[in-house]
């Protein structure tokens, strides 16, 4: 096990900058994500964590050593690829065996390494078949134990589990987090799920056009994002992002928006940069959950505004009911509770929970504290 360092990296193909300097540490048995959507460059830096791909600029550490430059075989890191890339004429004991007899590792060593990830991973009585005889779920187990029986510093896992159904996808997803808190071995995982993301991660790094937008937590990604692009990309259903205008009532701050009757005003929170937007526009963002019905509202916080809206579409979803109303002339969904008694087309009053409430400015897209 080792931290994970990543130092001012680039890398580009020609003129075409695909990542650029990213600058990321996760600790020691840490579980870092790299998120993003398509094209963000996420893939490229497991690869060049993995050595598969030449950096242009910057630096990798594994623990205290450089590893730029350094073959894949020489970086003691072992990688889950999204193919699985097994071999189809090998068994699956064959598969999670056949590093370890190249490494030249003794007999006796190698079959305990295979019982012990067998038993982990719960597959010993695969160990026989071949690939073609697995599901998808136990394919991605074979290619877990071939990676485990490694023993490495760092593994790499890179889309493990969009190739599988949404509920395996699930269940894999948890299968990921208790093995990594049974070894507490450093783990970096690629995904462009972010509800994944959210689930797997120690620390998260959200990336879009090969830069670096936000590292933290999974707290602070989810609830203190730093601009519009975080907010929107992280959670599902996504951040409402709602139009309003930064108004004064009484002396204090507030934030109008478009309502089923007439202007809605909501306290906004006394700020220079909120107070430098006065009388003009700001976006504000508020997550399903902060917006529910009155009885659903969280009682801990004093910051509760009940406010009339439309009601446009209901969208029962089993634990929760979501709503549609209009907002500032978009459309924002409210989530509540699965019992809340709510109907299309009617005029009901919905709690904003302003602790939970986040600001933006338009024009840059970041966030306004």
């Amino acid at each position: 096990m080792a931290r994970l360092k990543i130092d001012n990296l680039r890398k580009s193909y020609g003129p075409v900058e695909v990542l650029k300097g990213i600058d990321l540490e996760i600790e020691d048995g840490g579980f870092l994500v790299l998120v993003g959507p398509s094209g963000c460059g996420k893939s490229t830096l497991l690869n060049c964590i993995a050595g598969l791909e030449d950096i242009s600029g910057g630096d990798i550490l594994i623990g205290e050593r450089s590893v730029t430059g350094l073959h894949p075989s020489k970086r003691d890191i072992a990688m889950v690829f999204q193919s699985y890339a097994l071999y189809p004429n090998m068994t699956v004991e064959k598969n999670i065996s056949f590093g370890m007899e190249i490494r030249g590792m003794p007999r006796a060593a190698r079959e305990a390494a295979i019982n012990e990830v067998a038993d982990m991973l719960q597959i010993r009585e695969l160990l026989k078949r071949k690939p073609s005889q697995l599901s998808g779920g136990q394919r991605q187990r074979v290619a877990m134990g071939r990676a485990l029986v490694r023993d490495p510093q760092v593994f790499l896992f890179d889309e493990p589990l969009s190739n599988l159904d949404a509920k395996l996808r699930v269940d894999m997803r948890t299968e990921i987090k208790r093995l990594h808190q049974r070894m507490g071995t450093t783990i970096v995982y690629v995904t462009h799920d972010q509800i994944e993301a959210l689930t797997l991660a120690t620390k998260i790094a959200v990336l879009k056009d090969g830069e670096l937008l936000q590292f933290g937590t999974p707290d602070q990604i989810y609830n203190d994002p730093v601009n519009m692009f975080v907010a929107d990309f992280m959670g599902s259903p996504s951040m409402n992002l709602l139009p309003a205008t930064v108004v004064e009532d009484g002396g204090a701050l507030m934030v109008s928006l478009a309502g089923h009757e007439g202007d809605m005003l909501l306290p906004a929170p006394e700020s220079a940069a909120m107070r430098a937007l006065l009388g003009r526009q700001v976006i504000f963002g508020i997550r399903p959950e902060a917006f529910t019905d009155p009885q659903g509202a969280d009682r801990t916080t004093g910051q509760i505004e009940k406010r009339t809206c439309f009601v446009d579409v209901v969208e029962p979803a089993g634990s929760d009911t979501f709503a549609v109303v209009n907002l500032g002339g978009k459309s924002a969904v409210a989530r509540l509770r699965a019992d809340a008694q709510i109907a299309p087309g009617a005029v009901t009053e919905l709690a904003f929970n302003m602790s939970k409430a986040v600001f933006f400015d338009p024009a840059s897209q970041a966030r306004v504290q």
